[in-house]
């Protein structure tokens, strides 16, 4: 960890996932405001699960020899877009698409981006790990990762009482 080659890729992980703020209040608006179903809510989050599991999948196939700092660019660039695409969900504009379909397109494919990200960031985890003490090292690196989710969702939190 005292290395600056262990602890800037171990920051720029941490920091990024902190700044990764979702909507708290983002199902809760679906169910009350746009009327979304028990069903309907569930089929987000099994599409969502598929699609992070693609997500794995397309950067195996397809992006294992960009670099992880192309694919952080490229997908963070795609994130914001599919967020904004939130904002107009919350205007209703949908571009003629019911709620659901267009949640389908805004919400669900942003697990699809997070199973990109998701190998790169393994992979490089698994390179700083010291031989020797791999098992500590790793657990030590996803819990950084970790954390910092957490903390993501703790802010997220934090920010509903803006509105």
């Amino acid at each position: 960890v005292c290395s600056r080659a262990v602890w800037q890729p171990m920051a720029f992980v941490y920091i990024y996932n902190v700044l990764q703020v979702s909507n708290a209040a983002w199902r809760e608006f679906l169910r009350s405001i746009l009327g979304f179903t028990d069903i309907q809510l569930n089929t987000l989050l099994i599409v969502a699960y598929v699609l992070l599991y693609l997500g794995v999948l397309t950067y195996k196939y397809y992006f294992i020899q960009w670099s992880w700092r192309s694919i952080y660019v490229l997908t963070t660039c795609i994130n914001g877009v599919l967020s904004a695409l939130q904002v107009l969900l919350i205007q209703g504009i949908t571009f003629g698409l019911s709620p659901f379909l267009f949640a389908l397109g805004d919400d669900v494919f942003a697990d699809f981006i997070a199973g990109i990200q998701f190998l790169p960031t393994t992979i490089m985890m698994v390179h700083l790990c010291p031989t020797g003490s791999e098992g500590a090292s790793y657990a030590m690196f996803t819990t950084v990762n970790n954390s910092a989710l957490n903390l993501a969702s703790a802010i997220s939190t934090m920010l509903l009482s803006i509105w």
